[in-house]
Formats: C-alpha cells, sequence, structure tokens
C-alpha cells in the first residue's frame, strides 16, 4: 500500500476530492481525514468545495482545472505571452457554455462565452490551455469588457495584425482601428 505523499504526488496540481479517494482506494472517510491532515501541514489548499490544490500551484491552473474545458484567453494570455506589462486583476477563461464568475482560494476568474466555432486556436503549455497571442488579442476585439483599448494598444506591436484580421468581423476590424489608426 502507497502512503498518502505517494499519492499525493501522482496527483495533479488541482485535483477533485473523489480523485483523492480514487486513488486511495476508495476508502471516503480516510481520504477526507488524509486530505485534512496534508491541509494542516501545508502541502495542499482547499480551492472551494471539493476541489484542492497543491502547495504551489498557479491561480491559472486552478482557474483551468475547475472551468474545464476552457482556455485562459483575453488579458490573461496577453500577459501570459509577455504583450502587455499590465497584471490582469483576475484569471480570464473562454469556455463554451454559459459563463460564470467566481472566487476561489487566493484568486478570481471571470468566464466568457465563445461560439463552437470560435472555441479554437490555443495550445497547452506548462499544464495549461492558453490561446495563441493573436486569438487572444481577437478575444479581446471581439469582447471590448474583457480588456481595454490600452492594453490592446501595448500589444499591437508584437501582433501579426494579418493573422488577427483574419479572424475578425466588421465591429472587431471597427475596435481595431480604434485601437491603432493603422490597421
Amino acid at each position: 500500500m502507497s502512503t498518502i505523499d505517494d499519492v499525493l504526488n501522482k496527483m495533479k496540481p488541482v485535483f477533485r476530492a473523489r480523485e483523492f479517494i480514487a486513488a486511495l482506494g476508495g476508502k471516503a472517510a480516510y481520504a477526507y481525514v488524509a486530505l485534512h491532515r496534508l491541509k494542516r501541514a501545508k502541502k495542499i489548499g482547499s480551492v472551494r468545495n471539493g476541489w484542492w490544490a497543491k502547495k504551489g500551484a498557479t491561480l491559472e491552473e486552478i482557474a483551468c482545472a475547475v472551468s474545464y474545458p476552457c482556455y485562459l484567453s483575453f488579458h490573461s494570455a496577453l500577459h501570459a505571452h509577455g504583450l502587455t506589462t499590465q497584471i490582469p486583476r483576475c484569471v480570464q477563461l473562454a469556455v463554451c457554455r454559459k459563463a460564470r464568475k467566481y472566487s476561489f482560494a487566493g484568486g478570481e476568474a471571470r468566464e466568457y462565452r465563445m461560439k463552437k466555432e470560435e472555441f479554437r486556436e490555443f495550445e497547452i503549455k506548462e499544464g495549461i490551455p492558453i490561446a495563441n497571442a493573436e486569438k487572444a488579442f481577437a478575444d479581446c476585439l471581439r469582447l471590448p469588457r474583457a480588456c481595454p483599448n490600452a492594453i490592446l494598444a501595448e500589444a499591437m506591436n508584437e501582433m501579426n495584425i494579418w493573422k488577427v484580421k483574419k479572424m475578425c468581423n466588421k465591429r472587431m476590424l471597427k475596435r481595431l482601428k480604434e485601437v491603432d489608426g493603422n490597421a
């Protein structure tokens, strides 16, 4: 039989209590006691009801696990790609279902609904699904409340504008012109 620490090492950075129970062999009462002992030892933290995170898990990892299926986009992705110096106030995610806003231990996540055909052009980096730079920029153009024009103007210099324009409709192209008159 493996020890609790061995089971914890096999878990993802963010996991559900039921996954931990299954890894321990289905002993729920013992698993909950073990989870609270690990929490007291500061090896894990409670994220929200039924969700746990290992010490060192990032806010992006936590939000992507709780909101799955999703990908990091908008201002959060522009910051992750190093295209803006402005730090986002919350983790912004694109989802294909009804969007929601929620808080968790140490942070806040905001989801934005995308159409299924727009839910594309993202990759997994360090375990986090993240939109490529042009897709994140286009998503910001699509939903003005997700990212102010000042942040888009800062990121504009590093963008491949032709790739961005391919993803844009008329309304998005109009906003692109507002951000940069040369577009």
